[in-house]
């Protein structure tokens, strides 16, 4: 199964199912299950942002 790096979006407590505690602020590489495409839908997860680059 593919794996994707998720983080909740912000004020969303997010349980993984795997573990039962919360998926890190920071965001965490999860398996790619229903249940994370459920959250990705629901928008309770986003992936996270690439850093932006700074205008001169």
């Amino acid at each position: 199964m593919q794996t994707i790096k998720l983080k909740p979006r912000k004020g969303i407590r997010v349980l993984d199912p795997a573990t039962r505690k919360p998926l890190p602020e920071r965001g965490e590489k999860v398996t790619l299950t229903t249940y994370w495409r459920r959250r990705l839908r629901d928008g309770d997860v986003e992936p996270p942002q690439p850093p932006r680059k700074q205008e001169k």
